[in-house]
């Protein structure tokens, strides 16, 4: 049966983890009070006697609560020492932890914090074996929709699907201009009109509509969303994000004919469900996108040796666009 009094927060989805985090810090500094909530991190608990911190009991008042940021350690935990010293203080940490946990009074709550946590590791296997877990994933699709419409409900469906294509599933962002547009419109709706005119589209949201052309084998839109990209950003980086679009497309393909699910896809190529929708249904053109792909990948090798047309940028700039305009149905 999980421990109560060990907590372990966990998942990608930070608003949603961090928002639990702080009312779970206001709740019971309002019952127990501030002076008997303590948050440490792996800086504060090199610094410190660990063990002592985690199993003196409570001094004045009922209970304790001792918050441990980023506890379990991520996978990709940096610091500004060399990574065996790294390495070796924070197991030195975890091994720590791991003895305390079986002897923290019960009078003490400890709460791990940790959105990505390194699994391998023998302190994330014991809290999921012993604590009380929550664990914040991201939103599906579906469950998206319905928290934005919940946040706002009198947006339409045209105005919905573009607000989710602006912000790219990103939960901060959509936080954000969920408030923007909650100021904006209070009563009356909001439509695609007011999304465009009240969030600005990222990168993301650029490429994506580029690359949505591009399955759809809509060379004229294609051009155009080209066009609108280049003049604000880099081509190198368009190029290669579009590349790396296009191999996904690919490889999603791929996994499908050989019966793979959905989710399944999804998960192991990473990619967002509201793309991959848009994927699945150009996925008869995979033979034409598949020549696109060839086409890019000697566009980058002819561009690096000096063989495009033009100098540099140029050459890249006019290849790319030359192959998608030659982009046809048929």
């Amino acid at each position: 049966m999980p421990r109560s009094n060990i907590v372990f927060f966990t998942g990608t989805n930070h608003v949603f983890l961090r928002r639990d985090l702080d009312a779970w810090i206001d709740i019971f500094a309002k019952k127990y009070g501030e002076y008997n909530i303590s948050r440490l991190d792996k800086d504060s608990m090199i610094k410190i006697n660990l063990q002592s911190e985690l199993l003196t009991p409570v001094f004045l008042g009922e209970k304790r609560l001792i918050i441990l940021e980023d506890v379990p350690f991520s996978v990709n935990s940096k610091d500004h020492e060399g990574i065996d010293d790294l390495d070796s203080k924070t197991n030195d940490l975890e091994l720590s932890l791991i003895q305390s946990l079986d002897h923290i009074p019960t009078t003490t709550i400890v709460l791990f914090v940790s959105s990505e946590p390194d699994k391998r590791k023998m302190l994330y296997k014991k809290l999921i074996a012993e604590a009380t877990v929550k664990e914040y994933a991201h939103l599906e699709w579906s469950a998206l929709k319905e928290y934005i419409r919940k946040k706002l409900p009198h947006i339409d469906m045209n105005g919905l699907v573009r607000f989710l294509e602006y912000t790219w599933g990103d939960m901060n962002r959509i936080e954000r201009e969920i408030d923007k547009l909650a100021l904006y419109k209070q009563e009356i709706w909001i439509t695609e009109e007011d999304i465009r005119a009240t969030i600005m589209p990222n990168i993301e949201t650029s490429i994506f509509n580029l690359t949505d052309a591009l399955f759809a084998l809509d060379n004229a839109l294609a051009y155009k969303e080209c066009i609108n990209i280049l003049e604000t950003h880099n081509i190198h980086y368009v190029f290669s994000s579009l590349v790396s679009t296009l191999r996904n497309f690919l490889y999603a393909q791929k996994l499908i004919s050989m019966n793979y699910e959905p989710s399944q896809v999804q998960s192991l190529l990473k990619i967002h469900p509201y793309v991959f929708e848009k994927m699945k249904k150009n996925m008869k053109y995979s033979s034409r996108i598949r020549v696109l792909f060839s086409e890019l990948i000697l566009l980058d090798k002819r561009t690096k040796t000096g063989e495009g047309i033009g100098d540099g940028d140029d050459a890249l700039r006019i290849g790319l666009e030359k192959s998608i305009l030659c982009l046809q149905k048929s």
